[in-house]
């Protein structure tokens, strides 16, 4: 009795699913005109908001470009402080024995393509091997182009001091002894801070 009763219970059960009526393969065209009714309502849905979505975003990039991009130029600036710091220990062989050291400025200046115009170094470094160094170390800076406000002209701060144990001099058997990187300052090379 018990089994009759299991068995009608689950025959009940598995008759009272849920329909699937109505789910019928599609054709081919009915797949199509399904998406250019699709198509037909999206296109209408951009002409009430007013807007076209590439639009907006081609004018936001555009508009990127025009500005100069501050924030990345000393992104930039800083990446190149970095090879120009190592200029002591690189022509530490190639200079006389009275070589200048010390903090100094540098004057970068921007064209709107993005390229560096000019470069200048005050004296003493100036026309030195370590001014030569420093000055490559920022002429190969590249930022954003822009648009508006012509060629800009960023200060910057640079240290180019002799790494410790670095100081030209001759070591055993003729060799130099080996530079060892100055460690990189917490954006003491930022004028804004």
């Amino acid at each position: 009795m018990k089994r009759l009763c299991v068995c009608l219970f689950v025959l009940g059960a598995s008759g009272c699913g849920p329909s699937y009526g109505g789910q019928d393969v599609k054709t081919p065209d009915q797949l199509v005109d399904e998406q250019e009714q699709i198509a037909a309502q999206d296109e209408k849905d951009k002409k009430a908001k007013g807007n076209d979505d590439l639009g907006s975003t081609e004018e936001t990039d555009a508009e990127k470009k025009r500005e100069f991009d501050q924030k990345q130029t000393k992104l930039e600036l800083q990446r190149a402080t970095i090879s120009a710091e190592s200029c002591p220990g690189v022509v530490a062989g190639t200079e006389t024995k009275d070589h200048p050291r010390g903090d100094t400025r540098v004057t970068v200046t921007f064209q709107q393509d993005g390229t560096v115009k000019e470069v200048t170094i005050p004296s003493p470094f100036d026309g030195t091997p370590i001014g030569d160094c420093v000055l490559q170390a920022y002429k190969k800076v590249l930022v954003p182009p822009y648009d508006t406000g012509g060629d800009q002209i960023m200060d910057w701060d640079v240290s180019l001091k002799d790494a410790k144990g670095d100081k030209g001099k001759k070591g055993k058997k003729g060799k130099k002894d080996k530079a060892t990187q100055a460690p990189a300052s917490d954006d003491s090379s930022d004028p804004t801070k």
